[in-house]
């Protein structure tokens, strides 16, 4: 009987999840391979994050990319917390992801909202703050 308490419990903890990736555009990939990885400014800005093995600038250069508008909304997850929504972004379940565009699945550099507006970014180690939807708009 606890155990059907607790998933009723969590159940009601889940919350919809607002991811954000860099996308870049068949023109963008097209000049990059003409011109190299740095001929795009959205693709340096997410390498740049990707090498920050030890997530001391990430939050910063997320939040930097947040305001040139490098990011696009491309889904929403239901979970009950950042790891789930990583897991679920990564390995489902399908039916917890509602697809607004093409995506890949979470990594280093994408943008986590939950519904209360706090941003995180996916870092090498875990997630790392950034700042309220409130600060942002």
């Amino acid at each position: 009987m606890m155990y059907n308490i607790h998933i009723l419990n969590n159940k009601e903890h889940k919350m919809k999840y607002s991811i954000y990736q860099i996308q870049l555009s068949d023109a963008q990939v097209d000049l990059i391979n003409a011109e190299g990885h740095h001929a795009v400014p959205s693709h340096i800005a997410k390498m740049d994050m990707s090498m920050d093995f030890r997530g001391e600038k990430i939050a910063d250069q997320a939040s930097a990319a947040w305001d040139k508008g490098y990011y696009t909304h491309v889904c929403n997850i239901t979970a009950e917390n950042l790891n789930q929504v990583f897991e679920v972004g990564n390995i489902g379940p399908e039916e917890n992801i509602e697809r607004l565009t093409k995506m890949h699945s979470i990594s280093v550099a994408d943008v986590i909202i939950n519904e209360d507006g706090e941003m995180v970014v996916v870092s090498s180690m875990g997630f790392k703050v950034f700042g309220t939807m409130k600060e942002a708009a």
